[in-house]
């Protein structure tokens, strides 16, 4: 245990430092802890006594990582998209396969049941480390996100039957198709399995301890169903991570996945980052300088035969060429799996020993490659692709009718996009939509919206959607890199149209407005405006006021959320409208403690500072009332003054006179 102990504290010691170096210099922080590892590892200072154990630290960070992405994940939209998914995964695993095998067979030495090995191993992709920089920078939910993580998805339920096949490729030689097969079909069997049951189950129990009241139990019985599905996902022969995949997938259908991820995350940052380490503790550094021009020419080779598999399998399911770019980048490296099975192929006398070593380190070379490709695929795509006038294949799904003039453009069409086309629609602006997804597309034509396949950054779909004569053009896109791109691009294109972008993250602000935006909408700020728009509603403060803050706040570019200083002109508005008079209007029900009683009993003036300037009755206005004017039900009383005294005055017509307090001296 002081062992542990001591690799944990040396772990933290050295990636501490390296990280908030590579944070400051802008460089992803997995390249901070494969860097770690290869200093504290056995290649290289020798710090750790036991690398072992931290392997097992890490195999918790996997587990936790596809739980968190599994809960992220949409189980309909798994499930619609299966057969895109498979079909784009099966393709690239085939090419890599099939390519390395060539490529081997033709310059390189080897058998052929080892060259097959070899590609089947480098078909495999990282999913820890694509996954994490997907959701670090908020891609889950674009196009290349989706596809990347379905090919990943592909790649790890194909994990067992390519398990299975290594020992008959060491046995025989050869192997048939029909034992490939059927290891998959046992796979998808065994991950059917584990799905219906843990969805047949896991919802009751969350129900039964949410009930109880005590955070601490939900957080206990989800670390049990996580650690639970991912034994049993073993002994069925699949992965630990595939279980808790699944278990995340289960549970993000239930009311409790956002207050579980925030319980969880924490855990899984830490375990993910020993996990990186420990890839990097891999890197033989005397190996590598040995033959660094071999390692270096291989990793290249590597690296652009996973870029071109996964390029050909994107652009199959009819993606366009820049996504499918950003795709084949994103899954330039070998994954995790692949250091398993390279382990088993060792065993099994498949590989020599220096060629498990010469694999190892090519592999870990590719993964600290991955950030940077990863990092750097959204604005190299566009510096690629999104320069030209046009690009084949953008067709446009709209009905032919007249160009449009002074309409809006919407690029996307998720939920924002959905309902601002609905109101367009109902008010008869015109309007135009662009999107790249192809259910999104189907469902615009379902609903007979004018929409227009083609990639929002691109010049040519920007003039075929009218930008040129638009009014506004309104931004929903998940890609913030094509956002920025695009906001440049149209206001290139017409300096006069109005652009409304809609992001996620608060950071983007300044960022949007510089590529050209006229007003940035942050998520994040927008509902913390909703929540100050009703306080003030509730202390009875008028719409126009109210609209007046709301403005003010988003004119500063939100800059009190973000602990920015308003400028003294917009301090002197804020106290301005704070301070002003206002009419406020108070209708008298029947438990009201005014109903019945007579004005002057009242003493409303004296007692609250407001003053009744009228009472309407029967629709009808009596202006400065008398005195002993009777009030009753139904009447509502007119009156005028500052927002305190009206607080004061709107308790009072309820509730009456507040009892004096006696203070003890």
């Amino acid at each position: 245990m002081p062992q542990i102990i001591q690799d944990l504290a040396l772990l933290l010691l050295v990636s501490l430092p390296i990280n908030v170096l590579f944070h400051r210099v802008r460089l992803p922080s997995i390249m901070g802890f494969l860097i770690a590892g290869i200093l504290i590892g056995p290649h290289g200072l020798g710090l750790i006594g036991d690398p072992s154990s931290v392997e097992n630290l890490a195999e918790i960070g996997i587990i936790l990582l596809l739980f968190i992405i599994g809960l992220e994940f949409s189980i309909s939209h798994l499930l619609k998209n299966m057969a895109s998914i498979a079909s784009a995964g099966a393709l690239q695993m085939g090419i890599a396969i099939a390519g390395w095998y060539l490529i081997q067979k033709n310059f390189l030495s080897g058998s052929p049941p080892e060259s097959l090995a070899l590609g089947m191993m480098i078909a495999l992709s990282s999913t820890a480390i694509v996954l994490k920089m997907i959701t670090d920078r908020a891609e889950l939910d674009t196009l290349h996100g989706r596809t990347s993580v379905g090919i990943l998805l592909f790649q790890d339920l194909c994990v067992v039957p390519l398990m299975l096949m290594v020992p008959l490729l060491a046995q025989s030689g050869t192997t048939s198709g029909m034992d490939f097969i059927l290891a998959m079909g046992k796979a998808l069997v065994a991950v059917a399995g584990i799905f219906f049951l843990s969805r047949l189950m896991v919802p009751r129990f969350l129900s039964a301890v949410a009930r109880m009241g005590s955070k601490e139990h939900l957080t206990l019985l989800v670390i049990l169903i996580i650690l639970g599905t991912g034994w049993v996902s073993h002994k069925l022969g699949l992965s630990l991570a595939m279980g808790a995949f699944i278990a995340g997938l289960i549970i993000s259908e239930s009311e409790y996945s956002h207050q579980i991820v925030l319980d969880i995350l924490p855990l899984r940052d830490y375990f993910s980052s020993i996990f990186f380490i420990s890839i990097g503790m891999l890197l033989n550094l005397g190996n590598f300088l040995d033959q660094f021009g071999i390692i270096l020419a291989l990793t290249g080779t590597v690296i652009v035969l996973k870029m071109v598999s996964g390029f050909a399998a994107s652009l199959a399911v009819r993606n366009p060429v820049r996504i499918s770019f950003i795709v084949s980048l994103r899954l330039a490296q070998v994954g995790e799996f692949s250091l398993i099975l390279a382990g088993v192929a060792l065993t099994q006398g498949l590989l020599s020993p220096g060629d498990h070593q010469l694999f190892l380190t090519v592999s870990v070379l590719t993964m600290l490659v991955a950030p940077l490709l990863i990092q750097m695929s959204s604005s190299a795509s566009h510096w690629l692709f999104s320069r030209g006038a046009g690009r084949t294949g953008d067709e446009n799904l709209s009905p032919k009718s007249e160009p449009l003039k002074g309409h809006v453009i919407i690029a996307g069409y998720d939920v924002v996009g959905r309902n601002l086309a609905r109101v367009l629609k109902e008010t008869h602006i015109p309007f135009m939509v662009m999107e790249l997804d192809g259910e999104l597309i189907k469902r615009a034509l379902a609903e007979k919206v004018p929409i227009l396949y083609g990639d929002a950054s691109r010049g040519a779909t920007l003039n075929r959607a009218g930008i040129a004569h638009a009014k506004i053009i309104v931004y929903s896109l998940p890609d913030y890199q094509a956002t920025g791109q695009s906001v440049r691009l149209a206001r290139k294109l017409n300096p006069e149209v109005f652009i409304m972008v809609r992001t996620r993250l608060s950071s983007q602000v300044d960022e949007l407005k510089k590529a050209g935006a006229d007003q940035v909408i942050p998520e994040e700020f927008e509902t913390s405006i909703e929540i100050f728009s009703r306080v003030l509603r509730e202390f009875r403060m008028p719409n126009n006021i109210i609209e007046q803050q709301v403005e003010l706040v988003r004119l500063e570019g939100y800059g009190m959320f973000r602990g920015l200083s308003l400028n003294v002109e917009s301090l002197q508005n804020f106290s301005t409208y704070l301070t002003a008079s206002l009419s406020q209007s108070f209708k008298v029900m029947n438990a009201s403690w005014t109903n019945g009683r007579q004005l002057g009993s009242l003493d409303l003036t004296q007692s609250t500072g407001a003053t009744l300037i009228a009472v309407v009755r029967d629709e009808q206005a009596q202006p400065n009332p008398a005195d002993d004017f009777c009030i009753q039900e139904g009447d509502v009383l007119i009156l005028f003054g500052r927002h305190a005294q009206m607080d004061r005055a709107m308790r009072l017509l309820a509730s009456g006179p507040e009892e004096p307090t006696s203070e003890v001296v």
